[in-house]
């Protein structure tokens, strides 16, 4: 029997009252920038789980020495401590089933969470609740975490800029404000915050994107 979405989406709140908060910044010993990897706009340190991760192999050598990209990340809400845990037994969500199209693929694409675990491609309003296996395996390994019950705020009120960034338009959004599988999987640049309006807009009117706080 498939899982009504709705009732999925109820519990989201008394879920969330659960989780404890992350720890602050400056909390966290982050190291240096020694890492070959450091200062490339993506975390390298496996201490971390996020979006903000890079999706290469995490080595034991840039544990501690990428923290300009971690630091940055953390503060921007793309990453946590893997040692923060949710607070929320596995056993208390509502998994579903794996009734998805893309169930079993060792990727989640239920649109009720995020992290590292979730697939790069467009979330469906479908495979919600019908991705069981593999968004409780990336949740128990540390590399999900339930969405807050804070609605997002409304497209009309965000300052999206201008299409003048040299990747405008070319389907992924390069504006560093915003996280999701709607962004673009290279470096994120400065220079490209308020510039790429059209691909920004259109992700984050799909349910591709949020924004950072």
């Amino acid at each position: 029997m498939r899982i009504a979405n709705n009732s999925l989406i109820m519990g989201l709140a008394a879920l969330s009252l659960a989780v404890p908060r992350p720890a602050l910044s400056q909390d966290i010993d982050f190291g240096d920038d020694s890492s070959a990897w450091a200062n490339d706009g993506e975390c390298d340190d496996k201490r971390f789980v996020g979006p903000g991760m890079t999706e290469t192999t995490l080595l034991e050598t840039d544990v501690g020495r990428d923290a300009t990209d971690c630091r940055t990340a953390y503060e921007d809400g793309k990453l946590s401590l893997r040692g923060d845990k949710p607070g929320i037994d596995s056993s208390a969500i509502d998994w579903g089933d794996d009734e998805s199209e893309w169930a079993n693929d060792g990727e989640c694409d239920d649109r009720r969470f995020a992290g590292a675990g979730m697939t790069a491609t467009r979330l469906l309003e479908t495979d919600l609740g019908h991705d069981a296996t593999d968004c409780r395996t990336a949740f128990e390994a540390g590399n999900l975490k339930l969405r807050t019950d804070t609605p997002r705020p409304d497209a009309a009120s965000i300052d999206w800029g201008d299409d003048e960034s040299e990747w405008a338009n070319d389907g992924e959004c390069d504006d560093k404000r915003f996280f999701g599988p709607g962004m673009t999987e290279t470096p994120l640049l400065d220079a490209d915050v308020l510039h790429d309006a059209t691909d920004c807009r259109s992700a984050y009117e799909a349910g591709d994107l949020s924004i950072s706080e």
